[in-house]
C-alpha cells in the first residue's frame, strides 16, 4: 500500500502531472473560446482553431515555463518561445488536418473532434517541450 501511496505522490509532483493540469486549463479555455467563436460569433471553425492556437497556446507556453519545466531565467525567453510555438506549429498543422478529416469527412461534431484530436497530441506536446523546448 505504501509503494502505491509513494507512486501516486511521485507522480503528483512530476512534470507530466503539471503538464496535464496546465493541458487541462488550456483545453477548458479552447473548448470555450472555440464554442464562443464558432457558435455564437459565428466564425468559421477553421478560423477560430488558428485563432486560439497562437492565444492559447502562449498561456500554455507562459504556465508551463514557469511551473511545469520551472524555468525561471528570462535569458532564454524568446528563444524559448519560438521553440515552443514551433512544437506546437506542428501540433497545429496535425490539428488543422485532423479537425478537416474528423469534421468534413467522417461528419463528427467539431467539438467532439477537437477533444479527441488533443487527447491525441498531449503526450507528443509533453515530449517534444521537455526534450527540445525547454532542454
Amino acid at each position: 500500500m505504501e509503494s502505491i501511496k509513494l507512486k501516486v505522490n511521485k507522480f503528483i509532483s512530476s512534470q507530466l502531472s503539471k503538464f496535464l493540469v496546465i493541458g487541462a486549463f488550456c483545453t477548458l479555455q479552447n473548448i470555450f473560446w472555440l464554442y464562443l467563436l464558432t457558435t455564437i460569433l459565428n466564425f468559421h471553425y477553421i478560423l477560430s482553431t488558428i485563432i486560439l492556437m497562437f492565444t492559447v497556446n502562449t498561456i500554455g507556453f507562459y504556465l508551463n515555463r514557469r511551473y511545469t519545466f520551472r524555468k525561471h531565467k528570462n535569458n532564454n525567453f524568446l528563444y524559448e518561445l519560438g521553440k515552443y510555438h514551433s512544437v506546437m506549429l506542428s501540433s497545429f498543422l496535425s490539428v488543422l488536418t485532423l479537425m478537416y478529416i474528423l469534421v468534413d469527412i467522417f461528419k463528427i461534431w467539431y467539438l467532439y473532434a477537437n477533444i479527441i484530436i488533443t487527447i491525441g497530441m498531449t503526450l507528443w506536446n509533453f515530449f517534444m517541450h521537455k526534450k527540445w523546448t525547454f532542454k
